[in-house]
């Protein structure tokens, strides 16, 4: 199992919260160790097997988590690392509502006076990768409580320098999605960090 989540039921709608991607594998059995995180805008069309409970994550299709996944075990690659056993990266989001519809999610999210969001937010991680797209003003409230943490390595591939820019993005910037990003120097930044 490389993907695992953790959904709930809200006044009536999904959320996927806890969304790991296993570098080497989930063994059960053995602490798991977070090595980074990832925030993008929200879950998309993620079903469940099970409620409440971490589960393996079916993406049907999606790419990003695998990608994200070889980022980092390319990253480790080429600092001539040993990937730690159980290590994952954190799946953060905007808005944790499930909803492949970006215009619909965004109106249920804002549509909550206390939005459910993901407890692990408040959990220390060394590395934390931006790749929630351009600027979209519907989107920038929620943007904030990212941007007003402080961890360790912070980092995004701007999209409008084609580099990789190793701060917080600000609200206006273009954190570059996974998709269609080039993997070279994301790879390379991470070898550095990891």
């Amino acid at each position: 199992m490389e993907y695992l989540a953790r959904f709930e039921e809200v006044d009536g709608e999904l959320f996927r919260f806890d969304t790991r991607i296993y570098l080497n594998g989930y063994d059960q059995s053995k602490n798991s160790n977070c090595v980074g995180a990832i925030v993008g805008k929200n879950p998309g069309s993620a079903i469940p097997k099970a409620l409440n409970e971490l589960v393996p994550l079916e993406l049907n299709g999606d790419k990003m988590l695998p990608t994200v996944r070889n980022r980092f075990i390319d990253g480790y690659k080429l600092a001539k690392k040993q990937i730690p056993i159980n290590s994952f990266v954190r799946v953060w989001n905007l808005f944790y509502v499930c909803d492949p519809n970006l215009d619909s999610a965004i109106h249920k999210a804002s549509g909550y006076k206390n939005l459910p969001i993901c407890s692990t937010e408040n959990e220390g991680t060394p590395i934390v990768w931006y790749g929630w797209g351009g600027h979209d003003q519907r989107l920038n409230l929620f943007k904030e409580r990212f941007i007003a943490k402080k961890w360790q390595h912070q980092f995004f591939y701007d999209h409008n320098e084609s580099c990789i820019n190793a701060q917080p993005p600000t609200s206006r910037s273009f954190a570059k999605h996974t998709q269609g990003m080039p993997s070279k120097p994301v790879n390379e930044h991470l070898a550095n960090v990891i």
